[in-house]
């Protein structure tokens, strides 16, 4: 009788209902700070923000970022030092690849839109004389490392693209760079 219900048991567990959607796709989640270093028109450019995704499967991952220029860059706008401030953000997504591993490949693909503002080295309200709006996307592949299952540690070498740029100051050919992007991610990775 034991036996029966154990193999009447077992054989309900076992037992899933198949579906399009749904069923088998695990879903994690993930979020942390980014850092990026590039380079803004010749010279260092450090930025940081943050990000976070939906990740499916532990590949495949959608979600969304933003970041800010941390140097100082100073350029002449209407013969004024200004100083330039730039920030974007948009869609984050990206594939894992062997996410199981210590060590394992990922991609990255960070696209979307931002704003340079020159505003006056000596207005003490910092207002913009002038703001350009502009594009970007920065692909990029990298290695993650496993901490724990709850944390990854991520560094990726891209270049970074900008489009729509409308000033004679920073034009896009001075915003466009090689980039390093390291990330911490903390959360559920649907491994």
């Amino acid at each position: 009788m034991l036996f029966l219900m154990a193999l009447f048991i077992g054989g309900q567990l076992s037992a899933q209902t198949e579906t399009l959607v749904g069923s088998n796709t695990k879903i994690g989640g993930f979020g942390g700070p980014l850092l990026q270093f590039a380079s803004l028109n010749g010279d260092f450019a450090f930025y940081s923000g943050g990000g976070g995704a939906a990740i499916f499967d532990g590949r495949f991952y959608l979600g969304g970022f933003g970041m800010g220029l941390n140097t100082d860059h100073v350029y002449s706008y209407q013969n004024l030092p200004h100083y330039a401030d730039i920030g974007f953000g948009g869609l984050w997504l990206g594939y894992i690849h062997k996410a199981n591993k210590l060590v394992h490949l990922n991609f990255s693909l960070p696209l979307g839109g931002g704003g340079i503002e020159f505003s006056p080295i000596n207005d003490d309200l910092d207002d913009p004389d002038y703001v350009d709006g502009f594009y970007m996307l920065n692909p990029s592949i990298g290695a993650e490392l496993n901490v724990t299952s709850f944390m990854k540690i991520s560094l990726n070498a891209g270049y970074m693209f900008f489009a729509g740029v409308d000033n004679d100051v920073l034009p896009a050919s001075h915003l466009n760079s090689p980039s390093m992007m390291f990330a911490l991610k903390f959360g559920y990775f649907a491994e």
